[in-house]
């Protein structure tokens, strides 16, 4: 298959999805070195091409001290495309499974990471996104000779960084290291790959997954139990936020609100805590930002009726204008009572529940 001039196959070291790697001896030199083969055909020749574009980049940049793969060559036949790299040893994640997935002491993990970023940097400077960064991609040298020096690996998704605006709709990164923009639809740009480099990072400390959703649904669950629900802003420009996420008006406006004032509350340095008076024109006791959009809900007219009947003197209107008497017509009181039970009978962990289920 290969050319018996060039290499003679030694082993075969790995297969991926979109090709195999081989261990070939150089026949002229003696050298040892990983060959990549791909297919030439349709869709699998479009990443081929792409990939050694971007490992053509990467020769033209200089890459020896940046902890990134050397390339060597590449050669193809009518079926079939060969790369050829540098041998290394092992990837981590193979590594870690010799090792029964112990925990990777916090000295070793710091090793790591650090000639992980040194690689992201030149990346950077050569306008590229690895869009693929996981532990079977980071490979260790040689571990008896040089423990933890490593290598980043496997170019074969990687995206040039003027080129992402193209990008419709990226199906990129491994699951479990995919970046929230790429799972919500959003705008992204070289740092999906510091998020991967995150999730690697507490693999190794953990010794499994940081989020080892089953699919994205799954993913971003699993994302939100660490990190919160995201930002508004982020979910209203989001191209997929209706994949992972309802909106439940009343939840979101007014308990969201409560949550916000408790925590403004309950802090550890009463310099910090919210006064009286700041917390009365808090969102949550005023309704100012919820008006505009429910101010004719029967939610947003019930809350107003409570605060204009506790209102026993004049001072207590001028911090609530709009609930004088007559500001409002009451809806039905067979709905509003509905309305009271299922909105003021939710406890703080009960609507954290209810977020949680509600993506």
């Amino acid at each position: 298959m290969l050319e018996p001039t060039c290499y003679d196959i030694m082993a075969m070291v790995g297969k991926g999805t979109f090709g195999q790697v081989i261990q070939g001896q150089c026949r002229s030199t003696g050298e040892m070195v990983a060959i990549k083969i791909l297919k030439n055909c349709d869709h699998d020749g479009q990443i081929v091409k792409n990939e050694l574009r971007l490992l053509q980049a990467l020769r033209e940049g200089d890459t020896k001290d940046s902890h990134i793969i050397h390339f060597l060559e590449s050669f193809s036949d009518t079926v079939w495309t060969y790369l050829v790299f540098e041998l290394l040893q092992q990837n981590l994640f193979d590594f870690q499974k010799q090792n029964n997935f112990s925990p990777l002491p916090v000295r070793h993990i710091r090793t790591i990471t650090a000639q992980v970023l040194v690689a992201l940097v030149k990346l950077k400077e050569l306008s590229i996104i690895h869009a693929d960064l996981k532990p079977e991609n980071i490979m260790l040298v040689d571990h008896a000779r040089y423990p933890f020096r490593i290598k980043l690996v496997d170019f074969g998704s990687a995206i040039l960084l003027p080129e992402v605006c193209h990008v419709q709709e990226p199906y990129i990164q491994t699951r479990f290291y995919r970046a929230p923009e790429i799972l919500l639809g959003l705008p992204f740009c070289e740092k999906v790959d510091i998020w991967s480099l995150g999730c690697v990072m507490a693999e190794l400390h953990l010794g499994w997954p940081l989020y080892p959703g089953n699919d994205e649904y799954d993913q971003v669950c699993y994302i939100c139990s660490t990190l919160g629900l995201p930002r508004g802003e982020l979910l209203c420009a989001a191209q997929k936020t209706q994949s992972f996420f309802q909106r439940v008006k009343h939840i979101f406006s007014s308990l969201d609100q409560m949550v916000e004032l408790v925590k403004r509350m309950l802090t550890w340095d009463s310099h910090e805590r919210i006064t009286p008076s700041a917390a009365l024109h808090h969102p949550f006791i005023s309704m100012k930002e919820v008006k505009p959009s429910f101010e004719a809900t029967e939610y947003y007219q019930l809350s107003q009726e409570d605060l204009r009947a506790s209102c026993k003197d004049s001072s207590i209107v001028k911090t609530f204008p709009g609930t004088e008497k007559g500001a409002f017509i009451p809806a039905s009181q067979g709905g509003i009572q509905k309305a009271t039970a299922q909105m003021d009978g939710l406890s703080l962990a009960e609507y954290l529940n209810i977020v949680h289920c509600s993506i």
